[in-house]
């Protein structure tokens, strides 16, 4: 199966998924990263 990336659209065969929150904690959706955007999120959520 592929997925395609929720910033970059790249399509890969692996995919991390996100659950992104609204600002009052109520699950707003789910995003699915490529590695590499995966790791500037998480690098970004570590300052």
């Amino acid at each position: 199966m592929s997925y395609t990336c929720y910033y970059c659209n790249q399509v890969s065969e692996q995919a991390h998924s996100i659950t992104i929150y609204d600002k009052d904690g109520v699950e707003d959706r789910l995003e699915l990263l490529c590695d590499s955007c995966y790791e500037d999120w998480l690098l970004e959520l570590k300052g």
